[in-house]
């Protein structure tokens, strides 16, 4: 009978890391997700390239494809409104 014992506690011992283990994870998952909520975006995005999408955009806008060539990424975007803040 005393076997029994030991298998009986080895088990609930068992059941009791698995639990704490899952409030650990439990824990962690809430506190990442916390963090990740308070990480803010940066308010203006900076324009490093216009895509081919935003070239032909510029082209249905009116823009030659010599005055596209001369634009800035930021003169791009502005004239597409992507450097509009989000409200």
């Amino acid at each position: 009978m005393v076997e029994g014992d030991d298998d009986l506690l080895r088990f609930l011992d068992r059941d009791a890391a698995g639990v704490a283990f899952s409030e650990r994870v439990a824990n962690a998952t809430d506190t990442a997700m916390s963090v990740d909520q308070k990480v803010s975006t940066p308010p203006h995005a900076i324009s490093l390239m216009i895509t081919n999408r935003q070239r032909a955009d510029l082209r249905t806008l009116g823009f030659s494809e010599h005055a596209i060539r001369r634009m800035t990424p930021v003169e791009a975007h502005g004239h597409l409104g992507l450097n509009k803040p989000e409200r």
